[in-house]
């Protein structure tokens, strides 16, 4: 174990500084957001007084801003850098919050969640590109393991505060996560320096020149993607929908669901950076078909819960998956990135999240409401398997021929 910690301190000081602002800022980042977002769909069924499939219908709103923003903000920091934008998505985001605070009628809610799936994704793509700027290519897995640490040290802090506070008051949660973003845009502004690449390729053109295209010539980032996207889908479910699940269906509380996203969290600071260490060592695309096999295994097991501690074991499992899979997936990303379009890959990686979270819980919603609850499982359960199969396909058809990157 004491060997364990002093290699992982040597690997930890040969990162430069411009790493360890990025590090601690998204810690500062992870702690305030999610105070609210493990309970959003919680408050909106609660005092919007519809459907749970018409609040999932929502989601899908975010997801399409997010590919609108993505689209437009990660050509911009390819062409003038990273600084700017992520100075801008935290000032917006804050914004946002403090809108949910006085939110009451769904046509507001959802301009509102339109606006935040626009912003929040900017900081978080500007992180991730900026650790392939100033990482080398064979650190690169460790440094996401640590930033996915720092991130979840953040979480397993939040969900928890934030449960106490939303007993008292929700709106208060909103306005000092609000608050936060804020306070964050001006440390950005002070310590973190751009680390654009000083590329020629990358300033040559108009703006937006060359955009997308990429994708055509790229069918192994577009197959892998695509993949990635279902799976992330399935384990939209865990965050969405599994609060209204356990509370309605179970009685658990808020303040114990928050304990579900406390195991998920404190996992990835006891072990993310360790199995990451030992992942590294296999090709990329089988830790990911082993990491997806997970996550199906674990949202399966939700079909068989009842208590607290069967959940908490459930979100285990998953979270094993995760740990498997989310810093392989962005290392495999920006290894494969050239240099002067790693904010567009990276960008298209970070879409997963908006559109798993918008569209597989529309899914398990309407599973939910038209069959049976414990049917949203078998639908995540399901939707995992198929990713698993879908990268054992991509890893034999990519071994037999590989497939065309652009130059």
């Amino acid at each position: 174990m004491f060997g364990f910690l002093r290699k992982r301190k040597r690997d930890a000081i040969s990162y430069p500084r411009e790493f360890w602002i990025l590090f601690w800022g998204v810690g500062i980042n992870r702690v305030t957001a999610s105070m609210i977002w493990p309970f959003l769909t919680v408050y909106m069924y609660m005092t919007l007084d519809v459907p749970l499939t018409t609040i999932t219908l929502l989601f899908p709103l975010r997801a399409i801003s997010s590919v609108l923003s993505t689209a437009v903000v990660s050509p911009i920091m390819d062409h003038t850098g990273r600084k700017g934008m992520m100075i801008f998505g935290l000032i917006a985001s804050g914004l946002v919050f403090f809108a949910m605070a006085v939110a009451t009628t769904l046509p507001i809610w959802a301009l509102i969640l339109f606006a935040f799936g626009a912003v929040l994704p900017i900081f978080n793509i500007g992180v991730n590109t900026m650790v392939a700027d100033i990482v080398p290519q064979a650190d690169r897995a460790p440094a996401y393991a640590l930033i996915r640490t720092i991130s979840n040290a953040g979480i397993a802090i939040g969900p928890v505060v934030g449960g106490i506070l939303a007993v008292i008051s929700f709106q208060l949660v909103f306005v000092l996560t609000g608050l936060s973003y804020l306070v964050l845009s001006v440390l950005t502004f002070f310590f973190v320096p751009e680390t654009i690449p000083d590329n020629p390729d990358s300033k040559r053109g108009g703006l937006l020149s060359s955009g997308y295209g990429f994708l055509k010539d790229d069918m192994r980032f577009v197959w892998f993607m695509g993949i990635f996207f279902l799976l992330l889908m399935a384990y939209a479910h865990m965050f969405a929908l599994l609060p209204v699940y356990v509370s309605e269906n179970f009685g658990l509380r808020e303040d114990q669901y928050s304990l579900m996203l406390t195991v998920n969290a404190g996992m990835v600071v006891f072990f993310q950076y360790a199995i990451t260490r030992f992942t590294e060592r296999f090709d990329d695309y089988y830790v990911m078909t082993l990491g997806a096999s997970i996550y199906a295994m674990g949202l399966f097991s939700f079909v068989l819960g009842s208590e607290l501690w069967h959940f908490m074991l459930s979100v285990s499992i998953v979270t094993l998956g995760e740990l498997v899979v989310v810093p392989t997936a962005t290392t495999l990303v920006a290894n494969i990135a050239p240099d002067n379009m790693r904010a567009r890959y990276l960008g298209v990686l970070s879409l997963g999240y908006p559109i798993g979270s918008g569209l597989g819980p529309v899914i398990g919603g309407y599973l939910n409401d038209t069959f049976a609850p414990v049917a949203m499982w078998y639908g995540a359960g399901t939707m995992a398997l198929v990713a698993t199969m879908g990268f054992v396909l991509l890893t034999y058809f990519r071994r037999r021929k590989p497939l065309p990157v652009p130059s």
